[in-house]
């Protein structure tokens, strides 16, 4: 068959399962390494470097599934973009799932010192019978003795409390986002024809 000089073809690519399933798998890497990094305590540095090489690997993985570059930086940067909603989304979620509000006063403001930023203030609290730590998220800062306030506290001792408007259907969405987000790209990634010039 003759080819046409300057005529673009559109097929698609041809189907790589493992190639698939390995992006999956490090997709979902992904999204849980934005949920352990505040789970793990002070090994979230190793947390964080296991999502940095699954961000590579999903990089290179989805990169290499066509005979075209555009995957290479949408997929780091899809990748990255993935992180924040992840984060944010699950601790919602798994507060949702297994959080409870409490009524609390707090006792004193304690401050944190920082080396190379400057000095953050965190709360002590006595919420009923137990006294908590809170170290307040973006938006909120620290109270003055004797302020009341509620905070959603995981009955599991995984995850850092929360203020309760971080808590609820918006935030959870976000990590449906998150999950969603990289399932379409993938199924894109595989199912947009190629165009090539013939």
């Amino acid at each position: 068959m003759a080819r046409v000089v300057g005529r673009v073809s559109r097929t698609r690519p041809p189907l790589r399962s493992k190639k698939l399933l390995w992006s999956s798998l490090f997709a979902v890497a992904i999204v849980a390494a934005g949920f352990l990094i505040m789970a793990v305590g002070n090994a979230f540095i190793i947390v964080a470097f296991a999502g940095m090489a699954c961000l590579v690997g999903y990089t290179i993985t989805l990169g290499n599934y066509r005979q075209e570059k555009w995957p290479f930086l949408t997929t780091l940067v899809l990748g990255f973009a993935t992180f924040f909603p992840a984060h944010v989304g699950s601790h919602s979620v798994w507060l949702s799932a297994f959080g409870e509000t409490v009524h609390c006063k707090v006792i004193s403001i304690v401050e944190v010192p920082h080396r190379t930023s400057p000095n953050t203030f965190k709360n002590k609290l006595q919420c009923g019978e137990r006294q908590l730590d809170y170290t307040p998220t973006s938006y909120h800062s620290a109270q003055k003795p004797g302020t009341e306030m509620d905070l959603v506290v995981d009955k599991m001792g995984v995850v850092p409390n929360l203020e309760p408007d971080k808590v609820g259907l918006g935030y959870n969405l976000l990590f449906v986002l998150a999950v969603l987000m990289n399932a379409a790209f993938i199924f894109l990634v595989a199912w947009l024809p190629v165009r090539e010039r013939e």
